[in-house]
């Protein structure tokens, strides 16, 4: 049998797009919101991109960058 609570806290809860226009484009995953936002501080600063954090479970956007 699996551990659901095991599942939830170790799957990523965060995922990093993209934003162009009116569109997302999904980039990446991260575990948590400290490292979404380390990478998507460093990605804007690559390439000058804004990006956007999207919370699993508050089902919204958490951050904004670029």
């Amino acid at each position: 049998m699996i551990d659901v609570t095991l599942l939830l806290v170790s799957s990523p809860q965060y995922d990093i797009f993209e934003q162009k226009e009116a569109e997302l484009i999904w980039v990446e995953t991260a575990r948590d919101l400290v490292s979404a936002g380390k990478r998507i501080e460093e990605l804007a600063a690559q390439n000058g991109k804004q990006y956007v954090v999207y919370d699993h479970r508050t089902k919204r956007i958490v951050v904004t960058r670029g």
